[in-house]
């Protein structure tokens, strides 16, 4: 794991994901997230090569690859831990984790140690109402990107460094990552068009690289995001439940599901679609034979999309429109 300069001292850990840190001074750091539990000796080993010591952790948001050593900073090495209200109500306690990772059975937490050693109470709760908050005397805005998760924020250092995390993808990755999971898709495409007018000298994405613009790369996520949809919207033939949908989505991406956990993913993920264009008007849901199915909608025109023009920040819908679809294709 390689330390590298961004800007000023606002660096990054480069591994398969990057985890920017703040240098309060030449032996003390504050971490920007701390990746998966198994990222953690290459931190640490990068950080002692540095002569740095993390003094505090100032997390985006609570998924397992940028919370896998919150607790353990926070109680090994003393560092202070800060979270936003939502994201440290989901992993204060074992019966959080087991609502965030899928209702997965708390007995089975032993098979996934990533998550038995991640309940944590952070030592600084960060409320809904603030922008900025200061740890070890420096002061860092947040922009709330809600929609990966409820709580999301992207993370401002004092050098104008923008630190995204999951609020957006880029390339290859978002390529590969099949389907990008947000727990409201509604909510998070908000948050992406937020992005477009947070201007920064440079800007560090997770899922990954840093860069001097992103606005090609919310582009780039909107279309790959509008391309995902339309295949569900293929995938539909008569009435289908979600499960349906995430095996036909899992057997056209040839992506097998490794355990439980990992299908119960893809569930999740498939939902948050579901519901965006069930909202939408694309679908239909409805309860048959003590099932929840999903139909393609009877009055759903082949121009009719989904997503907004690639390129474009789209207008708020308008309530008297209801549920009907309010984008068109051919803009």
């Amino acid at each position: 794991m390689e330390l590298r300069q961004v800007k000023g001292n606002t660096w990054v850990l480069e591994s398969w994901e990057l985890i920017p840190l703040y240098k309060v001074d030449d032996h003390r750091c504050i971490l920007l997230d701390t990746g998966t539990y198994d990222q953690r000796e290459e931190i640490e080993a990068a950080l002692a090569q540095a002569g740095l010591t993390p003094v505090a952790v100032l997390g985006s948001h609570a998924h397992i690859d940028h919370m896998g050593s919150y607790a353990y900073f926070q109680r090994e090495r003393g560092a202070l831990l800060a979270l936003t209200l939502g994201e440290a109500g989901q992993i204060f306690s074992p019966l959080g984790i087991q609502l965030q990772y899928y209702n997965l059975n708390l007995g089975a937490f032993a098979d996934y140690p990533e998550l038995a050693t991640a309940p944590c109470l952070p030592d600084r709760i960060i409320l809904p109402q603030e922008r900025e908050v200061t740890l070890c005397g420096v002061t860092f805005g947040l922009v709330r990107t809600p929609g990966h998760t409820v709580d999301h924020i992207c993370v401002r250092t004092p050098d104008n460094v923008l630190y995204l995390a999951d609020a957006m993808m880029t390339g290859r990755v978002l390529y590969h990552a099949k389907f990008p999971y947000a727990f409201s898709m509604e909510v998070y495409l908000d948050s992406l068009a937020k992005l477009r007018g947070e201007k920064a000298d440079k800007y560090i994405v997770a899922h990954k690289g840093v860069y001097g613009e992103i606005l090609p790369f919310i582009d780039l996520e909107l279309q790959f995001l509008r391309q995902r949809m339309l295949g569900l919207l293929e995938l539909i033939q008569g009435p289908m439940t979600a499960k349906d949908l995430t095996a036909a989505i899992c057997r056209r991406d040839h992506v097998p599901a490794r355990n439980p956990r990992h299908l119960a993913y893809f569930e999740q993920a498939s939902q948050t679609y579901l519901t965006y264009l069930a909202d939408r008007g694309y679908l239909t849901l409805a309860a048959e034979d003590n099932r929840l199915v999903y139909r393609k909608a009877p009055n759903l025109r082949p121009s009719a999309a989904p997503m907004p023009p690639t390129g474009q920040v789209w207008p708020q819908r308008n309530p008297t429109q209801g549920r009907n679809p309010s984008w068109n294709w051919n803009k």
